[in-house]
């Protein structure tokens, strides 16, 4: 990205406040940051975004900005618009995805790995933490990118059991790239940028405040595939990561703990509310062996084409990759002679898209791939999914996948 427009996109961040639905809300009513910056909006829009027009022309916002884009350069601290190519695609297809991220320590390309986040309580119990460094360790082994959050207890188990395996991490922050915190985590956060890297949407020199948190929880969701809940309370910043990856559709497994302990109310009600079990490595890695991209060396190469992942990019629009969730159904070359046919009767016009859809499959197909290539939308595809197994014609199995009952017939 020429270096005009990185500016101009910085800037916005600054104008507000480097708030992810402020600058969210910017562009959907405006468009682009060089639209505002231009001066050409009209300003009845830019009142409803700003307190006054005047605000929005302080020449500290740009000198902020400047000084942002200095600092990244004379410490060698990676900046990824959401423009660019190598800009997260799994987080770039999120609500409020962040318009700029900042990444620190090893030059590597996100989009070529496999990513699960790891997270639970900083006061974790030290079989917890043993379990946590073991299954990151195993994961890790296997090419899976472990992400976390860096913070005390669980999180910080989960970066040393990957970088135990000698494999990549990468810590997300509430406060920007160069702010270790905690301070107990300075050894870990100098072996991270030695084998890793940290990232953040605030810019070089934001200490972390408590409202940052959460924000910075969405980004660990949106970069997985899955995220592992190991230990925490149903009220905690666990449970923002856990419910941002449903939101997203993405997988969420938890390890069970003893009813009694309060530390164990998020994973088992995570459980019970269809959770992927953990109970060793085998129960992460094995939702993933089937993926149409192979784990090579802990790099995935890309075997089929099949449509975006609706990058935003026009650089990168005729970049075809076939994501299904980072798995994939396979369709049956030739039909079986002795498939039955599929009786529609009795279904509305919506149930019979998803009906007819997974018709062609002959094994679970992921929410996401029918979602993806059906065209409903996502609320209407998981109240769909569920009338139709209350109906009979659709069974449901672990990690959000369904097939047709009896094909149907």
């Amino acid at each position: 990205m020429d270096k005009k427009r990185l500016r101009e996109i910085i800037w916005l961040n600054c104008v507000c406040g480097h708030s992810p639905r402020l600058i969210y809300k910017c562009i959907s009513l405006v468009g682009s940051a060089r639209e505002i910056f231009e001066d050409s909006v009209d300003k009845k829009v830019l009142r409803k975004l700003f307190p006054s027009v005047s605000y929005l022309w302080d020449r500290r916002h740009l000198q902020e900005a400047d000084e942002i884009l200095e600092n990244c350069e004379k410490n060698n601290i990676r900046v990824l618009t959401v423009f660019d190519p190598e800009y997260p695609d799994m987080l770039r297809n999120t609500e409020y995805a962040p318009q700029v991220l900042y990444m620190l320590g090893e030059n590597f390309n996100i989009n070529d790995y496999l990513c699960v986040s790891v997270v639970g309580t900083r006061r974790a119990s030290r079989d917890a933490v043993r379990f946590t460094e073991k299954l990151c360790y195993d994961i890790a082994k296997e090419g899976i990118v472990v992400v976390s959050g860096m913070a005390l207890g669980i999180d910080a188990a989960a970066h040393i059991g990957a970088l135990r395996a000698g494999q990549r991490t990468v810590a997300v922050l509430a406060g920007g790239v160069d702010i270790v915190y905690p301070a107990k985590n300075r050894h870990l956060y100098e072996t991270i940028l030695s084998r890793g890297a940290v990232i953040s949407e605030r810019p070089p020199g934001c200490r972390g405040e408590a409202s940052f948190y959460q924000e910075r929880n969405r980004i660990i969701a949106g970069l997985s595939y899955g995220t592992v809940i190991v230990e925490g309370r149903v009220r905690s910043g666990a449970s923002i990561t856990a419910k941002y990856a449903q939101e997203y559709n993405r997988d969420v497994f938890a390890v069970p703990g003893r009813p009694s302990d309060p530390n164990a109310f998020l994973p088992n009600s995570l459980i019970r509310d269809g959770a992927v079990t953990v109970l060793s490595s085998d129960d992460v890695y094995y939702e993933y062996a089937d993926m149409s991209c192979e784990l090579e060396n802990g790099v995935l190469a890309l075997r089929d084409e099949i449509g975006d992942m609706g990058s935003v990019s026009d650089d990168e629009s005729d970049k075809k990759y076939k994501y299904n969730n980072g798995k994939k159904s396979k369709r049956k070359q030739e039909e079986p002679q002795q498939k039955k046919e599929l009786n529609l009767d009795g279904f509305s016009e919506k149930e019979r898209i998803i009906l007819k859809y997974l018709y062609t499959f002959d094994e679970p197909v992921h929410i996401d791939e029918i979602i993806r290539n059906t065209e409903l939308d996502v609320s209407e595809v998981n109240s769909l999914v569920v009338i139709l197994q209350v109906k009979g014609a659709v069974s449901q199995h672990p990690g959000n996948y369904y097939s047709l009952i009896n094909n149907g017939g």
